[in-house]
């Protein structure tokens, strides 16, 4: 009987001390998450009827680099990015498994091209049927039976024109271009918006060091966004620690600049898929 009380006695306390337990990780959870809401680096819990966000988007074959910022920022700011993909063909099979591991994370693994050329420039030269044969079909071929859902384009060196889109809209559902910026111009007149009006070619602002737009600037361009209900399109090609003078590289703390005000101004991050999707 004493054996049976002294047991029932130990697991009363047992059961209390891991109720109290729990509570005090509940409630240390509780201040963690309110700390990083508060300095904008979580987005868990905050909801916004607006609908101004940002598309991040990446170019080339940067696969390890994209990886490694995905390890390092992602699990903080819970974004979202599309990399678009060049010269597919020279990719390990270690590259290509990161990028199935990005892609089932969450973000977009898109087409940028076979061999990376000049569209404008190969089709005036060659025609559109050779473009397709060489540049877009084995590319998507490639790319699709390697696990990868290609469904969007960026134009290498952004450089296309009413025909090119016309006919690459046949295999894509979103076009990518780019726009300029000498980071003076009016931000309302910048091209790197999307206004929730089904347009199926758009262009990004480039944020790598090599376009000179300073952090300033960027954010002037997001505040613009949120203030009028929009998407802002910008894009990078190699994230580094810390990025080199004139390089088409881009700092971790520009990007996490970029994350920081999405989340701390209630946006949302969207892939360019997501684009297709919004009515």
């Amino acid at each position: 009987m004493y054996r049976n009380a002294a047991l029932a006695v130990f697991i009363f306390l047992a059961t209390v001390s891991c109720k109290k337990q729990d509570i005090v990780q509940e409630q240390k959870q509780q201040q963690l998450t309110e700390a990083n809401i508060d300095s904008g680096n979580e987005i868990s819990g905050r909801k916004s009827d607006s609908r101004s966000g940002v598309v991040l988007t990446f170019d080339d074959r940067s696969v390890d680099e994209w990886y490694d910022l995905h390890k390092s920022i992602a699990p903080a700011y819970q974004w979202k990015a599309t990399f678009f993909v060049s010269l597919f063909s020279t990719l390990s099979a270690e590259k290509i498994r990161k990028l199935r591991n990005l892609q089932n994370f969450g973000h977009e693994i898109a087409g940028h091209g076979l061999n990376h050329i000049d569209a404008v420039q190969y089709i005036k030269e060659n025609g559109a049927q050779s473009y397709i044969q060489n540049e877009i079909t084995p590319m998507l071929r490639l790319m699709r039976v390697n696990g990868l859902r290609v469904v969007d384009f960026a134009y290498p060196y952004g450089s296309r024109d009413e025909s090119t889109d016309e006919l690459l809209l046949k295999y894509f559902q979103v076009l990518r271009g780019t726009t300029y910026s000498d980071n003076v111009d009016e931000v309302k007149n910048l091209g790197c918006y999307y206004k929730f009006n089904q347009v199926r070619v758009v262009d990004g602002l480039g944020i790598d060091d090599i376009y000179k737009n300073p952090l300033s600037y960027i954010k002037s361009v997001l505040r613009y966004a949120k203030e009028n209900n929009k998407i802002v399109i910008l894009y990078a090609h190699q994230p580094v620690p810390l990025a080199g003078v004139d390089q088409y590289q881009t700092s971790y703390s520009t990007i996490e600049e970029i994350c920081k005000y999405v989340v701390q101004n209630k946006m949302k991050f969207y892939s360019m898929q997501d684009l297709y999707a919004l009515k």
